[in-house]
Formats: C-alpha cells, sequence, structure tokens
C-alpha cells in the first residue's frame, strides 16, 4: 500500500508519491532544509542536518517512550539516535528529584503544620533537661604534705584541748588534728620542709618540752564538684597555702613575693564566688571560711618583724590546714 509524503522545500509543498519525482529547474544539485512526515502518524523522524535531494533516505523507527508520537534525534556524524542507556540514565534522574522533591515538601508541610498546631492549642511546653542535669564532676585526688612540730597525743579530745589552753598561755600557737586510733595530735607549727621548723622548735622547747618533728599526708580521693571548673579552685586553695608558707622563710623578698601572691589569692577568691552559685550549702560555707583563715594568714605574714619568729603567723596557717581539710571532706 503506497502512502502519501509531505516535504517542505523552500517554502513550497510539491505532491509525490513513492516511485515518482518531480524537480524544479533550478534546484538540481543545491541543499535544501528538509523535514519528512510519514502518513503514519505513529512514526515520525525530523532530520538533523541539511541532505542533498539525491541523498534523502526516510527510515521509519517506532518510539514507545510513555507515548507514540515522541521524537527521535539523529546525532550529526553518526545517524544514530541517543543510546537507551543515556535516555534511560536521564529519565531515572529525573524520576529522582522529583521524588526527592516532594518529600523534602512533604517534611517540611509537616513541620509547619505541627508547629501551627501547636501554637493553636497553646500546650505548656516543658523544658527538656540537660543529658548531664543532676550529674558530678569528678575531680583528680588531691594530696597534701606538711611538715609540723608535734606537742603530743592524747586520747581524748578533752585532753587535747587542755594541752592547746596551756600552750597557749606560754605564748605559742597550737592546733588539734585528728590521729590515728580515735586520738588527737596537738601541733605548734607547719612548714613544707623539715628544717624549715627548726628555729620554731628550738624557740618553744625553751619553755615547753621538745616537740618532735612529723610528716602530716592528706590524701583525698572520690571528690566530686557541680563542674569540673571548679578544679581550679580548689587546687589553686592548695598552692596558695603551700606559697604562703614558702614565704614566711624568705624575709629577704617577703614583700615583693607577699604582694604578687596577694595578687593572686584575689583573683582566685573572685572566682570562686562565682563557682560557690551551684555548690551545696555545706561546701560553700567551708570555702568562705577558708579564704577567710587564709587571708588572715597573709595578714599575719605582713606583720612579721625581722628577727622575731611569729607564732601568730603560725596559728593561720595552722588554721588554714584544718579549714582545708574540712572543705575537701564536704566533696566526698
Amino acid at each position: 500500500m503506497k502512502q502519501d509524503i509531505s516535504i517542505l522545500i523552500n517554502g513550497k509543498e510539491p505532491k509525490y508519491r513513492e516511485g515518482k519525482q518531480k524537480v524544479e529547474p533550478g534546484h538540481a544539485n543545491k541543499e535544501v532544509a528538509a523535514s519528512m512526515e510519514a502518513g503514519n502518524e505513529q512514526n515520525f523522524i525530523l532530520l538533523a542536518e541539511p541532505l542533498k535531494k539525491n541523498e534523502l533516505a526516510f527510515k521509519r523507527k517506532k518510539i514507545s517512550l510513555f507515548s507514540k508520537k515522541r521524537t527521535s534525534f539523529y546525532l550529526p556524524k553518526k545517524s544514530r539516535a541517543l543510546p537507551k542507556q543515556i535516555v534511560a540514565a536521564i529519565m531515572a534522574a529525573v524520576v529522582t528529584g522529583t521524588v526527592l522533591g516532594l518529600l523534602v515538601l512533604m517534611v517540611f508541610s509537616t513541620d509547619v503544620t505541627e508547629a501551627g498546631n501547636q501554637q493553636a492549642d497553646s500546650a505548656p511546653v516543658q523544658k527538656e533537661e540537660s543529658p548531664s542535669a543532676g550529674k558530678l564532676a569528678a575531680l583528680p585526688p588531691i594530696k597534701l604534705d606538711f611538715s609540723a612540730l608535734q606537742a603530743g597525743v592524747f586520747s581524748s579530745e578533752e585532753r587535747a584541748k587542755d594541752a592547746v589552753k596551756t600552750i597557749e598561755e606560754k605564748g605559742f600557737s597550737a592546733a588539734i588534728l585528728a590521729a590515728d586510733d580515735k586520738k588527737f595530735a596537738v601541733i605548734v607549727g607547719i612548714a613544707n620542709e623539715k628544717h624549715q621548723l627548726n628555729s620554731y622548735a628550738e624557740s618553744y622547747q625553751k619553755e615547753m618540752e621538745k616537740p618532735l618533728v612529723k610528716t602530716l599526708s592528706f590524701s583525698y580521693e572520690g571528690l566530686n564538684t557541680p563542674s569540673n571548673l571548679d578544679e581550679t579552685y580548689f587546687t589553686n586553695g592548695k598552692i596558695l597555702l603551700q606559697n604562703v608558707l614558702t614565704l614566711s622563710q624568705m624575709p629577704g623578698t617577703k614583700d615583693s613575693g607577699l604582694d604578687q601572691t596577694l595578687t593572686d589569692f584575689n583573683k582566685w577568691k573572685e572566682y570562686g564566688k562565682k563557682q560557690k552559685e551551684n555548690w551545696k550549702e555545706k561546701t560553700a560555707n567551708s570555702a568562705s571560711d577558708f579564704e577567710k583563715q587564709l587571708e588572715g594568714a597573709f595578714l599575719a605574714l605582713k606583720d612579721t618583724k625581722k628577727g622575731e619568729l611569729n607564732w601568730a603567723f603560725q596559728q593561720k596557717a595552722m588554721d588554714s590546714l584544718q579549714s582545708y581539710n574540712k572543705l575537701l571532706e564536704t566533696l566526698k
């Protein structure tokens, strides 16, 4: 069965039938822009480049991608349609992009709807607690090592208090520390090193019995605070106590060193003021007492007279040590 074919050449539309050809004068060897449409509406081919009249070749190619009226494009050099793999990849990308777009739209639509419902209901909003809320920060172990002049050890606290009263009446300093086996030790002076107590020991034994030079060791483990930032306060408190004892043995550089240490003390005290807001009451009160005793030690050291032993300073230093121990006890 023959089919009618319509070809547009230079704007004219002559009629052709298969096997016959009509050529107008002056157009025998010229290139023309041509398009071809077969009579069968299901097949449509668009030529991608101009052909000479004697090279026209019509091929029918049936395309079945979604619609039977789909067009196929010929590449300029290879005269082949786009490979099926490329077409499939393009279509897959389009489908994937469309699906992702719908999903994003659904997510945002859901969030907006839920937010609108919450505002309309005016339900009370509960603040979600932090995962770390209620948890305490563990501090590293703190160890204290001091040398002390021990006046005696007593089986009861009452007897230890009587000994302290007698010692103070002689003009010396004294403090009670808990010893092993539920006993109580009375000390009359402390220092960082044993040899730093020689002059105090000589002065004391002139009026009282010869004291013993002992090593005081304290170790605190399992300490907990609300924040890791608290470690700075407790560690520096120990350092300040050790520094004031060192300054008591350095009369030549006492003034300049004391001024610098007092500056450090004030900064440390101000830092502790901010941290105390999160501490339990017992710890905060113990910290304030330690600050008070340590500040008293600095002031007593400043009043030291050249060539004289400062027993008032020793009293404040021992009181500071006791306050520091009580402070660390509250962290267990």
